[in-house]
């Protein structure tokens, strides 16, 4: 009596799950999106419990705003999952006799028919995880439909049943290894389409490199015949090769470029410790409607250039401008195990300089909040023409939550970043705040330094 105690209890626990998360929907109406996922999550769920009809009541709530959303992830999502309802309750095996053999054939159908155009939506829009998600679903359908579609032809011919058995059993293992064969295939297609994929951007980054170097051979070459011209002016020669480093390195951190000269490429590299700035001015768009074109690049002009002359100060590297936020990260191309400390230094500057240059200049200026997070990123090199050096990964994405979670005036820094400042500098805990597709965060604001 055990198992069925067992599954009375999980079932009772997944209804409570589903009574909490209808609960939520009054909070999830206004936003349309949510509310679809929330319908989708509720019919997954009643559909573990095997109450088929409810859950394709929610998967269809939840394809329908799908739809008026032009949503196409989540239209590919929820007739996946429709699919596989469908295939649980044609093969669910807890309720013998639920559906006759051609019904279950016509449920088996349906479920394909889902299934197929969800991963078809995912091919053609390139949504990996939901072809990983059903891909198998599907085969498994095709494979029931098989198994089923022999049953019902062995009673409709009303044969002996060793025979029948002895057909179905052999039908069945020529569709099977039929079917595994066709999925073998076209796993196979699908890997040698990746290695295509990925010869092709091999290739891709070889002509970049190519490319690159050609433009320092002609450089070079250029350089070769203004020497040849004029052997006696070492001081000219001295001059543009400097002014060609320079233009290199306004671009490319030192490491980086000499990478470049040296082996003709550059390879993407992984860091474990670096520390993350972003800054934003506050109401930009707003605060721009007031300035003349020229008085606004002009503006911020003048706050990049205080900004990049901090950042010199303690090494820190410059990554972009993008509008008016400014990315910049510690502890990358040389290690260094300050970086998390130099960089809150270099966010305490940069806040003191606006606010002196708002009591200067007043509505002439701006206001600025400014985030940092610690953690891991990819640097490299990326783009055929006017290629930049840029970092990835989601140490960058939390440092734009920290940002967006400022005040006016403020730094924000995460948690991960006051534990390696909290004995040089002031912070004031602000608790955990609620992060734009993170959670909840703890973040704290940096005051001054405590010494």
């Amino acid at each position: 009596m055990l198992v069925p105690v067992v599954l009375q209890a999980q079932k009772k626990q997944g209804q409570a799950l589903i009574d909490s998360m209808v609960q939520e929907l009054p909070k999830k109406l206004d936003n349309k999106k949510s509310t679809a996922v929330l319908y989708g999550n509720i019919g997954y769920n009643y559909n573990k419990l095997g109450n088929y009809t409810k859950a394709q009541d929610y998967y269809a709530n939840a394809l329908k705003i799908f739809n008026k959303l032009h949503d196409e992830n989540g239209i590919a999502r929820t007739e996946g999952m429709i699919g596989s309802s469908y295939l649980s309750l044609a093969v669910d095996t807890a309720n013998p006799g639920k559906l006759s053999e051609k019904s279950k054939t016509a449920t088996i159908y349906k479920a394909i028919e889902y299934l197929q155009r969800s991963i078809s939506i995912s091919k053609e829009k390139g949504y990996v995880n939901v072809i990983n998600n059903f891909y198998k679903d599907l085969s498994d359908a095709q494979m029931a439909l098989v198994v089923n579609a022999a049953k019902v032809n062995a009673k409709d011919e009303d044969i002996d049943d060793s025979v029948t058995e002895m057909q179905v059993k052999s039908e069945n293992s020529l569709q099977i290894s039929n079917l595994e064969t066709r999925r073998n295939q076209e796993l196979n297609d699908k890997q040698a389409e990746i290695e295509r994929i990925k010869a092709a951007n091999e290739k891709r980054e070889q002509w970049l490199y190519l490319a690159i170097l050609i433009i320092l051979l002609i450089t070079t070459f250029a350089m070769y015949r203004t020497y040849k011209k004029q052997k006696g002016n070492t001081k000219l020669i001295s001059e543009e090769k400097k002014k060609s480093e320079d233009l290199l390195l306004n671009i490319l951190p030192v490491q980086v470029a000499e990478e470049l000269k040296e082996k003709g490429m550059v390879h993407a590299q992984h860091y474990d410790n670096v520390t993350v700035l972003i800054t934003d001015f506050v109401g930009f768009t707003n605060v721009a409607e007031r300035f003349s074109p020229k008085q606004l690049v002009g503006e911020l002009h003048a706050c990049f250039k205080a900004f990049d002359g901090m950042l010199d100060r303690y090494n820190i590297e410059k990554i972009k401008t993008v509008g008016d936020a400014y990315l910049a990260v510690s502890g990358l191309p040389s290690a260094n195990p300050n970086h998390a400390a130099d960089m809150v230094a270099v966010a305490i500057n940069m806040r003191d300089f606006m606010q002196y240059r708002k009591t200067q200049l007043g509505d002439a200026t701006f206001e600025m909040k400014i985030g940092v997070h610690t953690g891991s990123v990819v640097a490299g090199i990326v783009g055929v023409k006017k290629f930049a050096y840029d970092i990835w990964g989601d140490t960058v994405n939390l440092a734009a939550r920290m940002e967006q979670n400022c005040e006016p005036g403020k730094i924000n820094i995460s948690e991960s970043t006051y534990q390696l400042v909290k004995d040089k500098y002031d912070c004031e805990y602000r608790g955990e705040i609620q992060a734009k597709n993170k959670g909840k965060l703890k973040m704290y604001f940096v005051n001054k330094g405590t010494s």
